[in-house]
């Protein structure tokens, strides 16, 4: 029986290639296999507008998996926690929040949006955070960690993290590096191929030639591998109307509230995430409409501006050669999905490390889970872009954004009663989805008949004891600032 690769070459280092490096060291140098990271110190990995990462809640099980301490990551990376999203100006009405954690409580199969809606509540009116901890928590600017016992209500809270890149970065690779993990100071540009078309050797900008068994492309956009050599197509998820976007960090000395913020504008839209001292934001935005001057303007006057083209590679797993990051996919700001999917990328090829002699099978498997997942962060994304009732050109044409099958039987799930399926591989769980149809002001024609069962008094008293317990807890726990400032120490 043939063994695993004797060498692993990542190609690009950032949060992308130093996180995969560290869970392969986990694993993979104790069995002999040497781990190199080819590093010219520019963090391309994650695309050059991911400055600021705003994770899903599994950041703590993926940290947990890759030895990573929660707290020690947000120290490096003047980090903060986020309970949850709200939305501005996407639709009438005031901001919506999709929180984090349990949103009331459902009553056997009945979800709690049911209830809402048995009661009569219309979607554009209805006010998940009011019945969540963590929603009404991010909005008085509060936090607590959740209790590990089930019967208090602290135990419904669950929350992400707001990470500076640049930070965790280099985080991930100092505990890399401790492992065991070599690094070469160089920038991969290419790579020779055998004659059975499997890369061979990276090569280097300055002609140096490193040779490997698997090659981990964590280029970013350029995608210098997976690309450059193995010519893998692009799948393009470009907004209609959109088609900008600019970043920037800057200081920010207000203390930073537990919430990714997404404000619609005439347009576009701008994401703000609040880091301990600075704030990271993107403008995605209509060339139509604002030029790229007026964008780094709006951003503080110091912005990078490209274009805008969300989208994933066809095929991430090809012969020896695994990209990873925006070399693999570049998914819309609004799925929060940068963090999930570069560490799902790392532990997920772990499970399928293949033999020196081949990998067909594993990269199969690999390949297909990839797709399930990007494409749950392009139909969240999907989601927002055309349920949005604005009526600027720039929004009107985003509102014609292909809709992918799996989405269109999302939609058509919800619109009908209310009701989400069930997906083995996406991101988001089926909380998750029915918060997000609700932030974005999607209203079922009817509910589920199930709900029909329920006595609309006690209903309505149980949900009024419920949102009477999220409000008075949620004014008890400390502010989110004072929190930040013990764990950072005062330093901003």
């Amino acid at each position: 029986m043939s063994g695993g690769p004797a060498h692993i070459l990542i190609a690009g280092g950032g949060v992308a290639g130093w996180m995969f490096a560290l869970a392969a060291a986990r694993t993979l140098l104790p069995l002999g296999t040497q781990i190199s990271v080819v590093d010219d110190g520019a963090d391309e990995s994650l695309g050059g507008h991911t400055l600021a990462l705003s994770t899903l809640p599994g950041v703590q099980d993926h940290h947990h998996a890759l030895g990573v301490d929660d707290i020690a990551a947000l120290r490096a990376a003047r980090g903060s926690f986020k309970l949850g999203e709200s939305y501005t100006g996407w639709t009438s009405g005031g901001a919506a929040i999709l929180p984090y954690g349990d949103t009331g409580a459902d009553l056997g199969p009945v979800r709690f949006h049911q209830q809402l809606l048995r009661l009569g509540t219309r979607v554009p009116d209805m006010d998940l955070a009011g019945f969540s901890l963590a929603g009404e928590a991010a909005r008085l600017g509060r936090f607590a960690p959740p209790s590990p016992d089930p019967a208090s209500i602290l135990s419904t809270l669950d929350f992400g993290l707001h990470l500076e890149a640049a930070g965790y970065a280099r985080h991930l690779r100092d505990a890399a590096l401790k492992a065991g993990v070599q690094t070469v100071e160089g920038r991969v540009v290419s790579a020779d191929r055998g004659a059975d078309g499997r890369l061979c050797a990276a090569v280097l900008a300055d002609n140096r030639k490193i040779s490997a068994d698997l090659f981990i492309d964590a280029t970013g956009e350029r995608a210098a591998l997976i690309s450059g050599v193995l010519g893998v197509a692009w799948e393009s998820w470009a907004v209609p109307g959109l088609d900008r976007i600019a970043s920037a960090i800057a200081d920010h000395s207000v203390p930073p509230a537990p919430l990714t913020r997404n404000e619609a504008l005439s347009g576009g839209w701008q994401r703000s995430v609040p880091l301990y001292g600075v704030m990271a934001s993107q403008l995605i935005f209509a060339s139509s409409e604002m030029d790229d001057a007026d964008a780094i303007t709006r951003l503080g006057g110091k912005a990078d501006v490209s274009a805008f083209n969300p989208g994933r590679r066809e095929t991430p797993w090809k012969v020896n050669c695994l990209a990873i990051g925006a070399a693999a996919c570049v998914p819309d700001p609004s799925a929060s999905a940068e963090h999930y999917l570069a560490a799902s990328a790392a532990l997920r090829f772990l499970k399928l490390v293949p033999h020196r002699d081949g990998g067909g099978v594993e990269a199969r498997e690999y390949n297909r889970v990839f797709a399930a997942e990007t494409g749950s962060a392009r139909d969240l994304a999907a989601l927002f872009y055309t349920a949005q009732t604005r009526t600027e050109t720039p929004w009107k044409a985003a509102r014609t954004l292909e809709r992918s099958a799996e989405f269109a039987r999302h939609r058509a799930l919800f619109d009908a009663r209310g009701r989400i399926p069930r997906s083995e591989d996406g991101l988001y769980d089926e909380a998750m989805w029915a918060a997000a149809f609700i932030a974005a002001r999607v209203q079922p024609r009817d509910h589920d008949p199930l709900a029909n069962g329920l006595n609309q008094t006690a209903l309505k008293q149980r949900c009024e004891h419920i949102r009477q317990l999220v409000a008075n807890t949620a004014q008890r726990l400390p502010a989110h600032g004072d929190m930040l400032a013990q764990l950072h120490g005062g330093r901003s």
